[in-house]
Protein backbone atom coordinates (compact mmCIF):
# COMPACT_ATOMS: atom_id res chain seq x y z
CA UNK A 1 0.00 0.00 0.00
CA UNK A 2 1.34 3.39 -1.02
CA UNK A 3 2.61 5.65 1.76
CA UNK A 4 0.61 8.84 2.01
CA UNK A 5 0.04 11.81 4.29
CA UNK A 6 -3.31 13.33 5.27
CA UNK A 7 -3.17 16.97 6.34
CA UNK A 8 -5.42 18.10 9.16
CA UNK A 9 -6.40 21.61 10.12
CA UNK A 10 -7.42 20.05 13.44
CA UNK A 11 -6.63 16.60 14.80
CA UNK A 12 -8.01 14.82 17.85
CA UNK A 13 -6.20 11.60 18.63
CA UNK A 14 -8.86 10.09 20.90
CA UNK A 15 -6.58 10.48 23.92
CA UNK A 16 -5.88 14.19 24.37
CA UNK A 17 -8.28 16.63 26.03
CA UNK A 18 -8.34 18.93 22.97
CA UNK A 19 -7.49 19.15 19.30
CA UNK A 20 -4.10 20.02 17.85
CA UNK A 21 -3.76 22.33 14.86
CA UNK A 22 -1.88 22.05 11.56
CA UNK A 23 -1.22 18.34 12.01
CA UNK A 24 -0.86 15.38 9.68
CA UNK A 25 -0.99 11.60 9.68
CA UNK A 26 1.45 9.47 7.72
CA UNK A 27 -0.10 6.14 6.66
CA UNK A 28 1.86 3.11 5.50
CA UNK A 29 0.83 -0.53 5.07
CA UNK A 30 -2.53 0.04 6.72
CA UNK A 31 -1.12 1.52 9.89
CA UNK A 32 -0.24 4.94 11.22
CA UNK A 33 3.46 5.40 10.59
CA UNK A 34 3.68 8.84 12.21
CA UNK A 35 1.62 11.70 13.62
CA UNK A 36 3.00 15.22 13.84
CA UNK A 37 3.08 18.71 12.47
CA UNK A 38 2.27 18.67 8.77
CA UNK A 39 5.37 20.59 7.75
CA UNK A 40 7.62 18.17 9.67
CA UNK A 41 5.99 15.00 8.35
CA UNK A 42 6.12 16.17 4.76
CA UNK A 43 9.79 17.11 5.11
CA UNK A 44 10.60 13.71 6.66
CA UNK A 45 8.65 11.79 3.98
CA UNK A 46 9.34 13.57 0.67
CA UNK A 47 8.18 10.64 -1.47
CA UNK A 48 4.81 10.28 0.27
CA UNK A 49 1.71 11.45 -1.54
CA UNK A 50 0.04 14.34 0.30
CA UNK A 51 -3.76 14.39 0.43
CA UNK A 52 -5.04 17.92 0.67
CA UNK A 53 -8.30 19.61 -0.22
CA UNK A 54 -10.83 20.45 2.42
CA UNK A 55 -9.56 21.73 5.75
CA UNK A 56 -10.08 18.54 7.73
CA UNK A 57 -10.97 17.86 11.32
CA UNK A 58 -9.47 14.38 11.71
CA UNK A 59 -10.43 12.04 14.53
CA UNK A 60 -10.54 8.26 15.11
CA UNK A 61 -13.11 6.34 13.09
CA UNK A 62 -16.24 5.71 15.11
CA UNK A 63 -17.30 2.34 16.52
CA UNK A 64 -20.97 1.40 16.10
CA UNK A 65 -21.01 -0.79 19.20
CA UNK A 66 -24.39 -2.49 18.71
CA UNK A 67 -26.29 -2.91 15.45
CA UNK A 68 -28.23 -5.49 13.43
CA UNK A 69 -27.32 -4.98 9.76
CA UNK A 70 -30.93 -4.96 8.60
CA UNK A 71 -30.29 -2.82 5.54
CA UNK A 72 -33.92 -1.68 5.51
CA UNK A 73 -35.81 -0.48 8.57
CA UNK A 74 -38.67 -2.64 9.95
CA UNK A 75 -40.82 0.46 9.36
CA UNK A 76 -40.64 -0.33 5.63
CA UNK A 77 -42.66 -3.49 6.28
CA UNK A 78 -45.23 -2.03 8.64
CA UNK A 79 -43.40 -2.74 11.91
CA UNK A 80 -43.73 0.80 13.20
CA UNK A 81 -42.05 2.15 16.33
CA UNK A 82 -43.77 1.24 19.58
CA UNK A 83 -42.81 -0.28 22.93
CA UNK A 84 -40.29 -3.09 22.41
CA UNK A 85 -42.53 -5.86 23.74
CA UNK A 86 -45.23 -4.96 21.20
CA UNK A 87 -42.77 -4.14 18.41
CA UNK A 88 -41.14 -7.58 18.67
CA UNK A 89 -44.47 -9.22 17.79
CA UNK A 90 -44.45 -7.34 14.48
CA UNK A 91 -41.03 -8.54 13.33
CA UNK A 92 -42.66 -11.50 11.59
CA UNK A 93 -43.61 -8.96 8.93
CA UNK A 94 -39.97 -8.66 7.86
CA UNK A 95 -38.89 -10.54 4.72
CA UNK A 96 -35.78 -12.73 4.59
CA UNK A 97 -33.40 -10.02 3.42
CA UNK A 98 -30.11 -11.47 2.05
CA UNK A 99 -27.45 -10.71 4.65
CA UNK A 100 -24.66 -9.86 2.24
CA UNK A 101 -26.71 -7.21 0.44
CA UNK A 102 -28.14 -5.84 3.70
CA UNK A 103 -24.77 -5.52 5.41
CA UNK A 104 -23.01 -4.21 2.32
CA UNK A 105 -25.59 -1.44 2.02
CA UNK A 106 -25.56 -0.73 5.75
CA UNK A 107 -21.76 -0.82 5.68
CA UNK A 108 -21.61 1.82 2.96
CA UNK A 109 -23.95 4.03 4.95
CA UNK A 110 -21.80 3.50 8.04
CA UNK A 111 -18.51 4.45 6.40
CA UNK A 112 -20.19 7.50 4.90
CA UNK A 113 -20.94 8.44 8.50
CA UNK A 114 -17.37 7.93 9.71
CA UNK A 115 -17.80 4.44 11.22
CA UNK A 116 -14.92 2.00 10.88
CA UNK A 117 -16.10 -0.89 13.07
CA UNK A 118 -19.56 -2.32 13.78
CA UNK A 119 -20.72 -4.88 16.34
CA UNK A 120 -23.32 -6.96 14.55
CA UNK A 121 -26.02 -8.70 16.62
CA UNK A 122 -27.30 -11.26 14.16
CA UNK A 123 -30.97 -11.92 13.51
CA UNK A 124 -30.99 -15.06 11.33
CA UNK A 125 -33.29 -15.67 8.42
CA UNK A 126 -32.86 -19.37 9.18
CA UNK A 127 -31.11 -20.99 12.12
CA UNK A 128 -30.27 -23.86 9.79
CA UNK A 129 -28.26 -21.47 7.61
CA UNK A 130 -26.80 -19.20 10.26
CA UNK A 131 -23.19 -20.24 9.63
CA UNK A 132 -23.36 -19.18 5.99
CA UNK A 133 -25.33 -16.06 6.95
CA UNK A 134 -22.55 -14.97 9.29
CA UNK A 135 -19.95 -15.38 6.56
CA UNK A 136 -22.12 -13.39 4.15
CA UNK A 137 -22.56 -10.73 6.83
CA UNK A 138 -18.81 -10.40 7.38
CA UNK A 139 -18.14 -10.16 3.64
CA UNK A 140 -20.86 -7.56 3.15
CA UNK A 141 -19.37 -5.29 5.78
CA UNK A 142 -15.83 -5.99 4.63
CA UNK A 143 -16.58 -5.16 0.99
CA UNK A 144 -18.05 -1.86 2.21
CA UNK A 145 -14.85 -1.20 4.16
CA UNK A 146 -16.09 -1.86 7.71
CA UNK A 147 -14.54 -4.09 10.35
CA UNK A 148 -17.17 -6.29 12.02
CA UNK A 149 -17.63 -7.94 15.41
CA UNK A 150 -19.98 -10.84 14.67
CA UNK A 151 -22.41 -12.00 17.34
CA UNK A 152 -24.39 -15.15 16.44
CA UNK A 153 -27.33 -15.30 18.83
CA UNK A 154 -28.35 -17.98 21.30
CA UNK A 155 -31.53 -18.26 23.37
CA UNK A 156 -33.13 -21.05 25.36
CA UNK A 157 -36.12 -19.61 27.23
CA UNK A 158 -39.03 -17.15 27.37
CA UNK A 159 -39.46 -16.48 23.68
CA UNK A 160 -42.07 -13.80 22.88
CA UNK A 161 -43.31 -13.32 26.47
CA UNK A 162 -40.90 -12.92 29.42
CA UNK A 163 -42.92 -14.38 32.31
CA UNK A 164 -46.29 -16.04 33.01
CA UNK A 165 -46.42 -17.12 29.39
CA UNK A 166 -48.93 -19.91 30.02
CA UNK A 167 -51.22 -17.39 31.69
CA UNK A 168 -50.84 -15.07 28.70
CA UNK A 169 -51.62 -17.88 26.26
CA UNK A 170 -54.70 -18.91 28.22
CA UNK A 171 -56.08 -15.39 27.88
CA UNK A 172 -55.79 -15.26 24.09
CA UNK A 173 -58.80 -15.90 21.85
CA UNK A 174 -58.71 -19.17 19.94
CA UNK A 175 -58.09 -17.38 16.63
CA UNK A 176 -54.64 -16.19 17.64
CA UNK A 177 -53.59 -18.59 20.43
CA UNK A 178 -52.55 -21.46 18.16
CA UNK A 179 -50.53 -19.44 15.62
CA UNK A 180 -48.85 -17.55 18.48
CA UNK A 181 -47.99 -20.72 20.38
CA UNK A 182 -46.76 -22.48 17.24
CA UNK A 183 -44.16 -19.76 16.79
CA UNK A 184 -42.60 -20.46 20.18
CA UNK A 185 -39.50 -22.61 20.21
CA UNK A 186 -37.36 -21.53 23.11
CA UNK A 187 -34.32 -23.70 22.58
CA UNK A 188 -33.24 -23.79 18.94
CA UNK A 189 -29.98 -25.61 19.66
CA UNK A 190 -27.99 -27.07 22.54
CA UNK A 191 -25.01 -25.22 23.96
CA UNK A 192 -22.67 -27.80 22.40
CA UNK A 193 -24.29 -27.13 19.02
CA UNK A 194 -23.97 -23.38 19.55
CA UNK A 195 -20.30 -23.52 20.45
CA UNK A 196 -19.69 -25.81 17.48
CA UNK A 197 -21.44 -23.22 15.30
CA UNK A 198 -19.18 -20.48 16.66
CA UNK A 199 -16.10 -22.59 15.92
CA UNK A 200 -17.38 -23.24 12.40
CA UNK A 201 -17.90 -19.52 11.76
CA UNK A 202 -14.41 -18.76 13.01
CA UNK A 203 -12.94 -21.49 10.80
CA UNK A 204 -14.79 -20.16 7.74
CA UNK A 205 -13.53 -16.63 8.47
CA UNK A 206 -10.03 -17.55 9.62
CA UNK A 207 -8.28 -15.35 7.05
CA UNK A 208 -10.54 -12.38 7.71
CA UNK A 209 -10.00 -12.74 11.46
CA UNK A 210 -6.22 -13.01 11.06
CA UNK A 211 -6.27 -9.91 8.84
CA UNK A 212 -8.00 -7.92 11.59
CA UNK A 213 -11.28 -7.37 9.75
CA UNK A 214 -13.50 -9.70 11.78
CA UNK A 215 -13.95 -10.78 15.39
CA UNK A 216 -16.51 -13.26 16.72
CA UNK A 217 -18.15 -12.88 20.13
CA UNK A 218 -20.54 -15.13 22.00
CA UNK A 219 -24.03 -13.70 22.01
CA UNK A 220 -26.71 -14.80 24.45
CA UNK A 221 -29.54 -12.76 22.99
CA UNK A 222 -30.71 -11.21 26.27
CA UNK A 223 -30.93 -11.83 29.98
CA UNK A 224 -34.56 -12.91 30.00
CA UNK A 225 -34.00 -15.15 26.99
CA UNK A 226 -30.98 -17.09 28.27
CA UNK A 227 -30.68 -19.41 31.24
CA UNK A 228 -27.99 -19.01 33.88
CA UNK A 229 -26.61 -22.40 32.87
CA UNK A 230 -26.08 -21.20 29.30
CA UNK A 231 -24.51 -17.93 30.41
CA UNK A 232 -22.02 -19.61 32.71
CA UNK A 233 -21.08 -22.17 30.08
CA UNK A 234 -20.48 -19.31 27.64
CA UNK A 235 -18.37 -17.51 30.23
CA UNK A 236 -16.18 -20.59 30.75
CA UNK A 237 -15.77 -21.01 27.01
CA UNK A 238 -15.00 -17.32 26.49
CA UNK A 239 -12.32 -17.28 29.17
CA UNK A 240 -10.76 -20.48 27.85
CA UNK A 241 -10.62 -19.12 24.31
CA UNK A 242 -9.85 -15.43 24.91
CA UNK A 243 -13.28 -14.31 23.66
CA UNK A 244 -15.82 -11.72 24.75
CA UNK A 245 -19.59 -11.94 25.28
CA UNK A 246 -22.23 -9.41 24.23
CA UNK A 247 -25.96 -9.37 25.04
CA UNK A 248 -29.00 -7.12 25.20
CA UNK A 249 -29.82 -6.30 28.81
CA UNK A 250 -32.35 -4.20 30.72
CA UNK A 251 -33.65 -2.43 27.65
CA UNK A 252 -37.12 -2.03 29.18
CA UNK A 253 -38.80 -1.91 32.57
CA UNK A 254 -40.55 -5.18 31.75
CA UNK A 255 -37.17 -6.91 31.55
CA UNK A 256 -36.31 -5.53 34.98
CA UNK A 257 -39.68 -6.86 36.18
CA UNK A 258 -38.72 -10.32 34.89
CA UNK A 259 -35.54 -10.24 36.99
CA UNK A 260 -37.39 -9.07 40.10
CA UNK A 261 -40.00 -11.82 39.75
CA UNK A 262 -37.34 -14.46 39.11
CA UNK A 263 -34.67 -13.61 41.70
CA UNK A 264 -36.00 -10.72 43.76
CA UNK A 265 -33.16 -8.58 42.43
CA UNK A 266 -32.06 -6.97 39.16
CA UNK A 267 -29.99 -8.79 36.53
CA UNK A 268 -26.68 -7.14 37.43
CA UNK A 269 -26.90 -8.10 41.11
CA UNK A 270 -27.85 -11.64 40.11
CA UNK A 271 -25.02 -11.86 37.57
CA UNK A 272 -22.56 -10.67 40.19
CA UNK A 273 -23.86 -13.38 42.54
CA UNK A 274 -23.39 -16.20 40.01
CA UNK A 275 -20.00 -14.96 38.72
CA UNK A 276 -21.06 -13.96 35.23
CA UNK A 277 -20.11 -10.29 35.59
CA UNK A 278 -16.63 -9.31 34.42
CA UNK A 279 -14.49 -7.56 31.78
CA UNK A 280 -15.38 -10.27 29.28
CA UNK A 281 -19.00 -9.10 28.90
CA UNK A 282 -20.74 -6.06 27.42
CA UNK A 283 -24.40 -5.14 27.69
CA UNK A 284 -26.45 -3.36 25.02
CA UNK A 285 -29.06 -0.74 26.04
CA UNK A 286 -28.49 -0.99 29.82
CA UNK A 287 -31.30 1.44 30.63
CA UNK A 288 -32.80 0.06 33.85
CA UNK A 289 -29.78 -0.04 36.16
CA UNK A 290 -29.78 1.57 39.59
CA UNK A 291 -26.75 2.97 41.45
CA UNK A 292 -25.83 -0.39 42.95
CA UNK A 293 -26.05 -2.08 39.53
CA UNK A 294 -23.77 0.49 37.97
CA UNK A 295 -21.31 0.28 40.86
CA UNK A 296 -21.11 -3.49 40.29
CA UNK A 297 -20.54 -2.93 36.56
CA UNK A 298 -17.74 -0.48 37.34
CA UNK A 299 -16.12 -2.83 39.85
CA UNK A 300 -16.27 -5.78 37.47
CA UNK A 301 -14.97 -3.80 34.44
CA UNK A 302 -17.92 -4.96 32.35
CA UNK A 303 -18.81 -2.71 29.40
CA UNK A 304 -22.06 -0.95 28.46
CA UNK A 305 -23.48 0.24 25.14
CA UNK A 306 -25.94 3.12 24.83
CA UNK A 307 -28.49 2.97 22.01
CA UNK A 308 -30.11 6.40 22.37
CA UNK A 309 -32.25 6.61 19.22
CA UNK A 310 -33.53 3.08 19.68
CA UNK A 311 -34.32 3.77 23.32
CA UNK A 312 -36.38 6.77 22.21
CA UNK A 313 -38.11 5.09 19.30
CA UNK A 314 -39.08 1.96 21.22
CA UNK A 315 -40.18 3.93 24.30
CA UNK A 316 -37.58 2.21 26.44
CA UNK A 317 -36.14 5.05 28.49
CA UNK A 318 -32.79 6.83 28.77
CA UNK A 319 -29.26 5.69 29.50
CA UNK A 320 -27.81 6.94 32.79
CA UNK A 321 -24.86 8.60 31.11
CA UNK A 322 -23.96 10.92 34.01
CA UNK A 323 -23.57 8.06 36.47
CA UNK A 324 -21.74 5.93 33.91
CA UNK A 325 -19.21 8.72 33.37
CA UNK A 326 -18.94 9.44 37.10
CA UNK A 327 -18.03 5.79 37.76
CA UNK A 328 -15.59 5.60 34.84
CA UNK A 329 -17.40 2.74 33.13
CA UNK A 330 -16.25 1.95 29.59
CA UNK A 331 -19.29 2.52 27.38
CA UNK A 332 -19.92 2.73 23.65
CA UNK A 333 -22.68 4.01 21.38
CA UNK A 334 -24.65 1.82 18.96
CA UNK A 335 -27.22 2.56 16.28
CA UNK A 336 -29.17 -0.69 16.88
CA UNK A 337 -30.65 -0.51 13.38
CA UNK A 338 -32.85 2.29 14.73
CA UNK A 339 -31.05 5.51 13.83
CA UNK A 340 -33.28 8.49 14.43
CA UNK A 341 -34.09 8.93 10.72
CA UNK A 342 -33.35 5.35 9.58
CA UNK A 343 -30.23 6.65 7.83
CA UNK A 344 -27.39 5.09 9.88
CA UNK A 345 -26.17 8.61 10.71
CA UNK A 346 -23.68 8.00 13.48
CA UNK A 347 -22.87 11.67 13.98
CA UNK A 348 -26.51 12.36 14.76
CA UNK A 349 -26.45 9.37 17.12
CA UNK A 350 -23.54 10.94 19.01
CA UNK A 351 -25.65 14.07 19.44
CA UNK A 352 -28.64 12.03 20.58
CA UNK A 353 -26.49 10.30 23.18
CA UNK A 354 -25.24 13.70 24.33
CA UNK A 355 -28.77 15.06 24.73
CA UNK A 356 -30.94 12.07 25.69
CA UNK A 357 -30.23 11.28 29.32
CA UNK A 358 -32.00 10.93 32.64
CA UNK A 359 -30.82 14.14 34.33
CA UNK A 360 -32.69 17.38 33.67
CA UNK A 361 -32.19 21.04 34.56
CA UNK A 362 -28.98 22.77 35.53
CA UNK A 363 -27.16 19.49 36.23
CA UNK A 364 -28.25 17.89 32.96
CA UNK A 365 -25.23 18.94 30.89
CA UNK A 366 -23.03 16.12 29.58
CA UNK A 367 -19.34 16.59 28.73
CA UNK A 368 -19.18 16.30 24.94
CA UNK A 369 -15.61 15.00 25.13
CA UNK A 370 -16.79 12.02 27.17
CA UNK A 371 -19.47 11.30 24.57
CA UNK A 372 -16.82 11.38 21.85
CA UNK A 373 -14.77 8.94 23.91
CA UNK A 374 -17.81 6.64 23.94
CA UNK A 375 -17.94 6.84 20.15
CA UNK A 376 -14.26 5.88 19.79
CA UNK A 377 -12.28 4.28 22.62
CA UNK A 378 -15.43 3.27 24.53
CA UNK A 379 -16.76 1.38 21.54
CA UNK A 380 -13.35 -0.13 20.88
CA UNK A 381 -13.26 -1.46 24.44
CA UNK A 382 -16.28 -3.66 23.70
CA UNK A 383 -13.94 -5.72 21.53
CA UNK A 384 -10.93 -5.15 23.82
CA UNK A 385 -9.54 -2.89 21.05
CA UNK A 386 -8.59 -5.96 19.01
CA UNK A 387 -10.02 -4.67 15.74
CA UNK A 388 -9.51 -0.96 16.18
CA UNK A 389 -7.90 0.89 19.06
CA UNK A 390 -10.17 3.92 18.68
CA UNK A 391 -7.18 6.25 18.75
CA UNK A 392 -4.77 7.91 16.32
CA UNK A 393 -1.26 6.98 17.40
CA UNK A 394 1.88 5.71 15.75
CA UNK A 395 1.67 1.95 15.24
CA UNK A 396 -2.13 1.77 15.48
CA UNK A 397 -4.50 0.77 12.71
CA UNK A 398 -5.09 3.63 10.30
CA UNK A 399 -8.81 4.01 11.04
CA UNK A 400 -9.89 7.64 11.02
CA UNK A 401 -12.52 10.02 9.70
CA UNK A 402 -12.08 13.44 8.08
CA UNK A 403 -14.78 16.03 8.77
CA UNK A 404 -15.20 19.26 6.79
CA UNK A 405 -13.87 21.62 9.47
CA UNK A 406 -14.75 24.80 7.60
CA UNK A 407 -18.38 23.79 7.35
CA UNK A 408 -18.57 23.51 11.13
CA UNK A 409 -18.09 27.28 11.28
CA UNK A 410 -20.66 28.16 8.59
CA UNK A 411 -22.39 30.50 8.16
CA UNK A 412 -20.54 31.94 11.14
CA UNK A 413 -18.98 30.77 14.39
CA UNK A 414 -16.24 32.41 16.45
CA UNK A 415 -12.96 30.93 15.34
CA UNK A 416 -11.80 30.18 18.89
CA UNK A 417 -14.63 27.67 19.43
CA UNK A 418 -13.65 24.01 19.78
CA UNK A 419 -14.41 22.25 16.47
CA UNK A 420 -15.23 19.06 18.40
CA UNK A 421 -17.94 20.90 20.34
CA UNK A 422 -19.36 22.24 17.09
CA UNK A 423 -19.24 18.77 15.53
CA UNK A 424 -21.19 17.19 18.39
CA UNK A 425 -23.69 20.07 18.28
CA UNK A 426 -24.44 20.17 14.55
CA UNK A 427 -22.63 17.67 12.30
CA UNK A 428 -24.34 14.92 10.33
CA UNK A 429 -23.00 12.31 7.93
CA UNK A 430 -23.11 15.00 5.24
CA UNK A 431 -20.11 16.64 6.96
CA UNK A 432 -17.95 13.56 6.40
CA UNK A 433 -15.40 14.11 3.64
CA UNK A 434 -13.40 10.90 3.91
CA UNK A 435 -13.26 7.71 5.98
CA UNK A 436 -10.13 5.57 6.17
CA UNK A 437 -10.12 2.00 7.50
CA UNK A 438 -6.97 -0.07 7.54
CA UNK A 439 -5.26 2.65 5.54
CA UNK A 440 -7.73 2.31 2.66
CA UNK A 441 -9.99 5.19 1.70
CA UNK A 442 -13.34 3.43 2.03
CA UNK A 443 -15.47 6.55 1.68
CA UNK A 444 -14.89 9.85 -0.04
CA UNK A 445 -17.49 12.53 -0.61
CA UNK A 446 -17.64 12.32 -4.37
CA UNK A 447 -20.03 11.14 -7.06
CA UNK A 448 -18.52 7.66 -7.39
CA UNK A 449 -18.95 6.76 -3.72
CA UNK A 450 -22.43 8.28 -3.59
CA UNK A 451 -23.43 6.25 -6.65
CA UNK A 452 -21.98 3.08 -5.11
CA UNK A 453 -24.26 3.54 -2.10
CA UNK A 454 -27.29 4.24 -4.29
CA UNK A 455 -26.59 1.19 -6.43
CA UNK A 456 -26.28 -0.99 -3.32
CA UNK A 457 -29.66 0.31 -2.18
CA UNK A 458 -31.22 -0.46 -5.56
CA UNK A 459 -29.76 -3.98 -5.54
CA UNK A 460 -31.06 -4.60 -2.02
CA UNK A 461 -34.52 -3.35 -2.99
CA UNK A 462 -34.54 -5.66 -6.02
CA UNK A 463 -33.77 -8.69 -3.85
CA UNK A 464 -36.55 -7.77 -1.45
CA UNK A 465 -39.01 -7.37 -4.33
CA UNK A 466 -38.04 -10.84 -5.56
CA UNK A 467 -38.95 -12.24 -2.14
CA UNK A 468 -42.16 -10.24 -1.98
CA UNK A 469 -43.33 -11.76 -5.27
CA UNK A 470 -44.02 -15.02 -3.43
CA UNK A 471 -44.30 -13.68 0.13
CA UNK A 472 -46.49 -10.56 -0.10
CA UNK A 473 -46.56 -9.83 3.65
CA UNK A 474 -49.46 -7.71 4.99
CA UNK A 475 -49.70 -9.57 8.33
CA UNK A 476 -52.08 -7.94 10.80
CA UNK A 477 -50.86 -8.42 14.37
CA UNK A 478 -52.90 -5.69 16.02
CA UNK A 479 -55.21 -7.97 17.97
CA UNK A 480 -52.28 -9.92 19.40
CA UNK A 481 -50.43 -6.70 20.17
CA UNK A 482 -53.43 -5.37 22.10
CA UNK A 483 -53.23 -8.43 24.37
CA UNK A 484 -49.48 -7.94 24.81
CA UNK A 485 -50.13 -4.32 25.76
CA UNK A 486 -52.72 -5.29 28.37
CA UNK A 487 -50.49 -8.04 29.77
CA UNK A 488 -47.58 -5.71 30.53
CA UNK A 489 -49.40 -2.41 31.15
CA UNK A 490 -49.55 -2.54 34.96
CA UNK A 491 -45.75 -2.72 35.41
CA UNK A 492 -44.46 0.59 36.77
Amino acid sequence: MEKYIVEAKYLWDGISSSVSSDMAICVEDGRIAAVGKAVDLEKANPSAKVLTGKNYLVLPAFVDAHDHGRGVSPVAFGAFDRALEMWLQDLNKLPCIPHYEACYYDGLRLVSSGVGTVLHSHNPNSFADIRKEMVDTAHGYMDAGVRSILCPLYLDQNKRIYYDRDKFLAGLPDSIREPFASGIKDKIMSMDEYLSLVEGIMADLKDEINAGWVEVQLHPNGGQWCSDEALLEMKDYALAHGMNIHLHLLETKYQREYAMRTWGKNFIKHYADIGFLGPWVSFGHSVYMDDEDLALVAESKAKLVNNPSSNLRLRSGSFRIHKVHELGIDAGIGLDGCAYDDDQDYLREIRTAWLNNTVTGVDGEVDYMKVLAMATTGGASVAAARLSEGIIKEGCNADFVCIDADRLYEPYADDYLDPLALMVQKATRDYVEMTVVGGSIVWKKDDSHAEKEKEAGRRLAARIKEWRASHPGRKDNELLISYVHDFYKDVK
